[in-house]
């Protein structure tokens, strides 16, 4: 996939419209920070035909490697300043770092795989007389997907596998906040996220899906 650098000026534009509404009266602000778990989804991470070594040599695969296989289960740390527009909707923006570790799949030694996300969402939050709270949350921005190189098996160096992308973002989850004190809370939350796919570096045998996650974290917000 090209670089879409568009989307991300396109972000930009949403966090400015989120700051001029911040800063009207009546609600209150604050900022949620939050880090956790983030098991890899679905979806191929190459096309499982052949990748060209060095020499003119060509490595041939049996089956098409997954994100599943390629990459342990990883973290993601999450900033999000936000705004309390109604007791029960919650306005924010956020920006999120995504790292995983990368195994072999179908011989093939994937480098670490790392993705800073800049989104705005919309969290619905139930009970708003209650200490505990479930809330439901969704989000769309977009994706920066760092290069990724690999290494085969008996052959010595590496080689670029994906570029470094900027692809749209989305996640949508939910969760539940603990009142802890007046103007702090603790949460758990759960969400499924996905980017588009990272730019293919040796087209077509490194063409790869989107690349789908599930971060589990755990949290606090800080009301102002």
């Amino acid at each position: 996939m090209r670089q879409r650098g568009w989307m991300f000026i396109v972000t930009v534009m949403f966090l400015s419209l989120f700051v001029t509404s911040a800063s009207a009266e009546g609600g209150t602000a604050g900022i949620s920070l939050s880090a956790g778990l983030t098991p890899m989804g679905g979806g191929y991470a190459g096309s499982g035909y052949a990748v060209s070594g060095s020499g003119g040599t060509t490595y041939y695969v049996t089956y098409a490697p997954t994100y599943y296989d390629a990459y342990d289960t990883g973290w993601t740390g999450r900033i999000e300043p936000y705004y309390d527009f109604h007791p029960m909707i919650r306005g924010q923006v956020g920006v999120a770092y995504n790292q995983w570790g990368g195994n072999t799949a179908s011989g093939i030694q994937f480098g670490d795989l790392k993705v800073t996300t800049y989104y705005i969402g919309v969290k619905i939050r139930f009970l708003p007389n209650s200490t505990i709270r479930p809330y439901v949350v969704a989000d769309i921005g977009a994706a920066k997907i760092s290069g990724v190189t690999v290494s085969f098996a008996g052959t010595p160096g590496s080689y670029q596998y994906w570029n470094s992308t900027t692809t749209a973002f989305l996640d949508i989850g939910g969760g539940v906040e603990f009142k802890i004190a007046p103007k702090v809370s603790f949460f758990l939350d759960t969400r499924v996220q996905a980017t588009g796919e990272p730019d293919s570096a040796r087209s077509p045998y490194s063409d790869a899906d989107g690349i789908g996650s599930i971060p589990i974290t755990a949290g606090v917000n800080f009301t102002f």
